[in-house]
């Protein structure tokens, strides 16, 4: 891995990720922490043309940007998706993402990512859950979509 990039529209976040760098003793390791709102870093990498192997998403359900840019799962994640889609390099290794939202099901990311990823490779999607203490259910947490290679 050349370097990571992190980009969160949220200072706090973002504050969050440079401490788990350090407990985690990776100082040594190129990391990028961008606040900002993340179509528009989306869009501006792929005006510079920049691409990547692996792209990680965790978006929330709803939030606001530096800027006061308005985030809303529904009517934005399918843009962000397709744009981030974009920036995948010739050869990706993984797309994932997973989300806390009753608004999509695991399939519908799925699709979108099927949709929109020509690259050879797999595709699962499915839920998220944590087992219950001394119990066989499983209490559920989100959804994920996942591309890889």
């Amino acid at each position: 891995c050349e370097e990571v990039v992190h980009v969160d529209a949220s200072k706090k976040i973002v504050g969050q990720a440079k401490r788990n760098i350090e407990l985690n003793k990776l100082e040594d390791k190129k990391v990028r922490f961008i606040i900002e709102d993340v179509i528009q870093f989306v869009l501006r990498e792929s005006r510079r043309g920049r691409k990547y192997d692996i792209i990680i998403m965790d978006p929330p359900v709803y939030g606001r940007g530096p800027k006061g840019e308005l985030w809303q799962i529904e009517t934005s994640l399918t843009r962000l998706m397709k744009e981030c889609v974009k920036l995948l390099s010739d050869e990706p290794i993984l797309f994932l993402i997973n989300c806390y939202t009753a608004s999509f099901s695991h399939i519908s990311l799925k699709n979108i990512l099927e949709t929109n990823i020509k690259n050879k490779g797999f595709f699962e999607s499915g839920e998220i859950g944590i087992p219950i203490e001394n119990s066989k259910l499983i209490l559920p947490c989100g959804i994920y979509a996942r591309f890889f290679t």
